[in-house]
């Protein structure tokens, strides 16, 4: 792969041993041992920054099989017993036809090597209907709401209720820096002021039913993710989503490593931007402290229907409290 070529002669900043990778941001190459050392420190150092995990917590991690979960899975297991928590994964089988099934293979192959549980939930089993089957649907209906839309909304339902019924204090995501800069840009194109005051490393504002929210890699970009899967051996089939091509997120992502070629750098500098304009959104948005209980399943939502039951409701589904339905793999 192209991330993993490098120049004849070039050396580790560090040891001067073999490059496994150009760092762009430092004009520096690491081996592997150092980049290895590198990415787990600033991990580290973000969970301590921000107060992510502390003593006695009981981590979930959101996993689907990807390098950015594979990678947070493996890191968060590593520090569990130096700083004193419990971890655990969990998958949403979100029922994806050739997708889905390749990465939770290769979840499950990761687990059994670093000896952590996971847990799934599937869209099927807990909503009655694949997203296969939900995309249908909206296709029917014009197509006023896309797959990535019903996906995110399912996805991060299950997730809430998983984490609370299996009584983790916190939910830990695979999001990394690319993420947030593409979030954080699309918030600004759709002026969505709310969600970037909620767009932090650790979720503010809190309610008894959701689940603290953390996000370890925030500022790891997604190439040192996938560097760090490759170089410890965690295996993840190269299968994308069908669905990608339907999301506005991905025009930004290919706008955003155009420039970050040509001014490495620039994502810290729009993540900062992102972290600033987030404290100063988070004083004005009262919505998170207002939160109201969906009529439906209960659920802390901003209006009176959350939109896990009014999506259901617009798939022809009953909206309601979910008879949640869990195994382990």
């Amino acid at each position: 792969m192209r991330w993993f070529q490098v120049d004849k002669g070039l050396a580790c900043a560090v040891c001067g041993g073999k490059p496994s990778i150009k760092v762009s941001y430092l004009d520096s190459y690491l081996c592997k041992e150092h980049f290895l050392e590198y990415f787990e420190r600033r991990v580290l150092s973000t969970i301590k920054y921000f107060n992510l995990i502390e003593e006695g917590d009981v981590v979930a991690a959101a996993v689907s099989g990807g390098k950015d979960s594979l990678s947070l899975l493996y890191v968060l297991k590593k520090f569990s017993e130096k700083l004193g928590y419990t971890v655990f994964g969990i998958a949403v089988d979100e029922g994806i036809q050739g997708y889905r099934e390749y990465k939770l293979k290769a979840l499950k192959k990761v687990a059994e090597k670093i000896s952590v549980k996971i847990f799934v939930a599937s869209f099927l089993e807990n909503y009655g209907l694949t997203l296969d089957e939900a995309v249908k649907i909206a296709m029917r209906r014009g197509f006023e709401y896309k797959p990535c839309s019903i996906c995110g909304v399912f996805r991060r339902y299950l997730l809430n209720l998983v984490a609370k019924e299996l009584r983790a204090n916190k939910l830990a995501t695979g999001h990394n820096l690319d993420d947030e800069t593409q979030v954080f840009l699309m918030n600004v194109l759709r002026g969505g002021v709310p969600n970037i005051a909620r767009e932090y490393p650790i979720s503010r504002g809190g309610h008894e039913k959701l689940v603290t929210r953390i996000k370890p890699f925030y500022f790891i970009p997604e190439k040192e993710t996938l560097t760090y899967a490759l170089l410890r051996g965690l295996e993840t089939p190269f299968v994308e989503c069908p669905y990608v091509e339907y999301s506005i997120r991905h025009g930004i992502r290919r706008w955003l490593n155009s420039r970050e070629k040509e001014q490495p750098g620039i994502k810290y500098k729009v993540a900062a931007s992102s972290l600033l304009y987030g404290e100063i959104f988070a004083n004005i948005d009262r919505s998170l402290s207002s939160l109201q209980t969906c009529k439906y399943c209960s659920a802390p939502s901003t209006s009176e229907i959350c939109r896990a039951c009014a999506f259901r409701i617009y798939l022809g589904l009953t909206p309601g409290t979910i008879r949640l339905k869990i195994h382990e793999i």
